[in-house]
């Protein structure tokens, strides 16, 4: 299960601030035409899925705390 730490100022839409900073798992991986255009699902602690979310909004290089 591959994991990574999510944080996103875009509030367009649905409104997914309220995560920013929780550890979240990768449920699906997209790969798009560069690294600006690959676009993830993942599923928060709560068991909420949220679909399309960008590389820029997650950290794979993070640290427990």
């Amino acid at each position: 299960m591959k994991q990574a730490r999510f944080y996103t100022k875009i509030v367009g839409g649905e409104d997914l601030t309220k995560y920013n900073n929780q550890i979240v798992e990768i449920v699906e991986y997209k790969k798009g035409k560069d690294v600006y255009n690959d676009r993830y699902t993942i599923k928060f602690k709560d068991g909420k899925i949220a679909k399309n979310i960008m590389s820029c909004e997650l950290d794979f290089d993070y640290w427990y705390e």
